[in-house]
This record gives structure tokens, C-alpha cells and sequence, in this order.
């Protein structure tokens, strides 16, 4: 295992390295670092600290982890902002927490020492901000969205769900998690009082099947308690269990598995010999990404542009330190665990909702649809326009779709959108601030691979330094 961390550790500097260094000059730059400009200085820099981070001796002790409870251990402990739970045949209102569960809620922001989250955390101005929960799709993992978390929670408490590549939860099991942890967080004392703040829900492909399941339990729970349904607790009780759902957004919504690629390709790699599974498993990656996701990430990395929604030192603080973090959150997902998903998951999933959709009777859901117009993966944009007219007759408001130009299935959700404009422009009227309700002008004028990108906001030839991804003033760590 630590040899296989290793190794993709070096891999990721030689990747680092390769992406900046011209070929035919590679060895004399390499051979006389003082040669290279203030950008290449600094992009080596990173590589070599992306190295040694995770050595626990002193000198490189600040680089341990961007992990609050991590971050150092000659320091008091941190508290770890995760909720954990288990499959428990009987899950109803509240689900058992086991610290060795698979399924984990995360607050990013926190995690990864995000000053303004930290600051509104410890002046308890967080927990009264609307709950945005975040679904993921089949990998399990945030690391999608994670550019569009410091914009989000200029509106929201963000959290996320994360699944580790060894659950094996069923579609209903998710679902109960997702219910219990919104019956968890929902709930704020304020002056003496318990109230319900809004809560939001935001799904990402597998995860758009599983915020319409926990959308459509809420409402019909909801409606059982108004009724005074038997089957539901006392009366005073009961009222206090109403969820306050405000809001769905799907993106790239799996509910239209059936006709994807992905329902095509993937499951013959299920059934390959394990010697030949990552190589199989690599061909799967076209589907997934788009002709501007290198490009764009080289104008970060050459910082010649920033994705729009990083437009300050500490946004910019906490891309690097995410950034670093990937190899430890993206895991290789094992055979086993891809058969599982791609059946249990997405197959059943989306079997389930069709079935349901002939049944939807009278949900009055405020909805909003990200496509990808580049998603090969599913076909994410005839989908978004089916089920916004689905909704559109079953609520009053007509669904409001988005088509993300040029965007792969894995980076919809990326450089190219502003999830917080788009909320703002679907649920203004159930919000509390008062921002910017589409993309800045200038990164949504812009073509190719400059779309949803800006110059840096500081003018700057340079990135950040990375020892400043750390400093005072861009790093937060909450205190007990």
C-alpha cells in the first residue's frame, strides 16, 4: 500500500513536471533550475512539496493534511465534521452512527480550513444559513463540485455525502442516510426556540436518482403529517419532522441510464478478467471528460486565467490545497464495486424512478436541471428537457434548465458554471442574499476554453504561492 502511494505520488510530480516544461528543453531546465521563470520556480515548488507532504517530519509537519483533524498533531485535536452511518434494516427518522461506517456527510469548507466557513462556524452564524446537501455521483466522492463550494456557501451550510468504494448500500439504504442526516441538521436553536431552516437538496448523476427518491419521501412524509396520518407520531411531534424543502438541482440527472453510454460500455468491464480491469477501465475515461478540461487546467496551472467563481486569495488558497489533497480522495474503484453501482445503483435506480414517474401525482417541487451540451456519459440534455416537462405539469412552476457549453459529464459541475448564480436565479425568492444571478460578463463572453474563465484577480504573472495556501490569512483551523 505505501508503495503504491508512492507511487502515485511520483507520478503525479512527473505529470506536474511534464505539463510545464517544454520537451526539447526539458533537461537543461531540469539540469539549472535558476533558467527557469518565476512561474516554472513555483510550479516545481509545488510538485516537490505535493511529494513530502505526507511525511510526518517537522519541516514538512504543515503540509500533513488539509484535514482539520489532521492538520497537526503536536496541537489539540480538531473536531472532525463528519456524520457516519450504517445499513440498519429498520433505518426510519434517524440513522445509527458507527464511526467504521462507509457512508460518511462531510462539511468541506471546514475540512479544509476555508476562513470564511470557519469564522461563520464558530460564530454560529453557519447553522442558521439553508442546508445544501450535496449528492455524489457513482464514484462516491466530492471532488466534482468542489470549485463551486466557496461560491455555495455565500448562501448555504454545504455538506456532502461521501461513499466509501467498499458500501454496499442499496439505493433505498442511501436514501434513509440522507433522510436521518437532514432530520439531524435541519433543526436550530435560536433565542430559545427550535426552528427549521430551509433545506436544499443538490444531486450529480447517480445522485440526481437519489435527491428525486429523498425529494419525493420528503413531500409525501410532509403530506402525511399535515393530514394527521396515523401512521406518523402525535401531532405536536409530527409537526416538528416537517422538512422545510425549499429546492432540488439535478446535474446530469442519471434517471436516463438506460439509453447512456455508460449503460452500453459499462457493464462488459465488469466482467473482464482482474488482470485486464484497469486497462479496461481507462477506456471508460473519454466518456467522462471533454476536449477543454486539459486546456483549462493548463491556464490554471500557467495562471494565465482562474475559473470565475475563484476570484480571491482565499478561494485560490483553498483550489491549491484541495488540489494537493486528490490522490488521497480520488480511489481506484475495484471491479466488484463498479458491478455493484452500475447494477444496484444506476440500473435499479433508474428502473425505480420510471416506474414512479407514472405514479408522480401532485409534487409541487421548485426544480433546477444542469446538462452538461458536451456529456457523453448520459444524454444529459434531451433529459434535462424531459423532466422539466414531466415536472412542469405536476407542479406550478415550470423547472428551470441550464445547458453548461462544451461540458463533459465530469465537469459540468466545474470551471464552466456558477451553481451559486444559477440557485439564485431558480430559488431567489427562497434565498437571503441578494448576489449575482448568472456568470460574471466577461467569463460568460468568452469562447472555448476561455468560457467561465477570468484573468486573476490580482493581475498577477504568478500564482499563489503555495506556502501561502497555509498563511493566517487563507487557512483556518476551527478551534475546540
Amino acid at each position: 500500500k505505501n508503495w503504491q502511494n508512492a507511487t502515485r505520488k511520483v507520478t503525479a510530480v512527473c505529470f506536474c513536471l511534464l505539463l510545464h516544461v517544454k520537451t526539447k528543453r526539458a533537461g537543461r531546465l531540469l539540469m539549472n533550475y535558476y533558467t527557469m521563470n518565476k512561474a516554472m520556480r513555483y510550479h516545481i515548488l509545488i510538485a516537490c512539496i505535493f511529494l513530502f507532504r505526507s511525511r510526518n517530519s517537522s519541516a514538512f509537519s504543515l503540509f500533513s493534511s488539509s484535514r482539520i483533524s489532521d492538520v497537526s498533531n503536536r496541537e489539540k485535536t480538531a473536531p472532525s465534521f463528519k456524520k457516519s452511518f450504517k445499513r440498519n434494516n429498520n433505518v426510519s427518522r434517524h440513522a445509527e452512527v458507527n464511526s467504521q461506517s462507509l457512508v460518511n456527510f462531510e462539511c468541506p469548507l471546514l475540512d479544509a480550513g476555508y476562513p470564511p466557513a470557519v469564522f461563520e462556524y464558530e460564530t454560529k452564524v453557519l447553522c442558521k444559513k439553508p442546508l445544501l446537501v450535496y449528492l455524489p455521483g457513482f464514484d462516491g466522492t466530492l471532488l466534482a463540485p468542489f470549485l463551486q463550494f466557496p461560491e455555495l456557501h455565500t448562501e448555504f451550510d454545504v455538506r456532502g455525502m461521501v461513499v466509501d468504494m467498499e458500501d454496499r448500500s442499496s439505493v433505498e439504504d442511501l436514501k434513509d442516510f440522507v433522510l436521518a442526516f437532514i432530520y439531524e441538521e435541519m433543526a436550530v436553536e435560536t433565542e430559545n426556540q427550535i426552528v427549521h431552516r430551509p433545506v436544499f437538496i443538490m444531486g450529480e448523476s447517480f445522485g440526481g436518482i437519489l435527491a428525486l427518491e429523498v425529494a419525493l419521501s420528503i413531500v409525501e412524509r410532509n403530506k402525511n403529517i399535515h393530514r394527521g396520518d396515523g401512521s406518523t407520531e402525535s401531532s405536536s411531534s409530527s409537526i416538528e419532522n416537517i422538512i422545510d424543502l425549499q429546492g432540488i438541482t439535478l446535474i446530469n440527472p442519471a434517471t436516463c441510464y438506460l439509453e447512456s453510454n455508460l449503460a452500453k460500455y459499462g457493464p462488459p468491464v465488469t466482467k473482464v478478467s482482474p488482470l485486464a480491469y484497469p486497462w479496461e477501465l481507462l477506456k471508460l475515461i473519454p466518456l467522462f471528460t471533454d476536449e477543454y478540461a486539459i486546456p483549462q487546467l493548463l491556464l490554471i496551472l500557467q495562471s494565465k486565467a482562474l475559473p470565475s467563481i475563484i476570484d480571491n486569495a482565499q478561494k485560490e488558497a483553498y483550489l491549491g490545497r484541495t488540489a494537493f489533497n486528490i490522490p488521497s480522495k480520488l480511489k481506484f474503484m475495484p471491479q466488484g464495486t463498479l458491478k455493484w453501482r452500475l447494477e444496484e445503483w444506476l440500473s435499479k435506480g433508474c428502473i425505480n424512478w420510471r416506474e414512479k414517474e407514472r405514479n408522480l401525482g401532485n409534487y409541487d417541487i421548485q426544480l433546477l436541471i444542469v446538462a452538461g451540451e458536451a456529456d457523453n456519459t448520459l444524454p444529459s440534455v434531451q433529459e434535462a428537457h424531459r423532466l422539466s416537462d414531466l415536472f412542469c405539469k405536476q407542479s406550478q412552476s415550470k423547472p428551470l434548465v441550464h445547458i453548461v457549453q462544451g461540458a463533459g459529464h465530469a465537469c459540468t459541475s466545474g470551471s464552466r458554471v456558477d451553481l451559486a448564480a444559477l440557485m439564485r436565479n431558480a430559488f431567489g425568492d427562497r434565498l437571503f442574499t441578494d448576489g449575482r444571478r448568472a456568470m460574471k460578463s466577461i467569463a460568460s463572453q468568452n469562447t472555448g476554453k476561455y468560457f467561465g474563465m477570468e484573468e486573476r484577480y490580482d493581475r498577477a504573472n504568478v500564482g499563489l504561492n503555495p506556502i501561502q495556501y497555509w498563511s493566517k490569512v487563507n487557512y483556518s483551523k476551527v478551534n475546540c
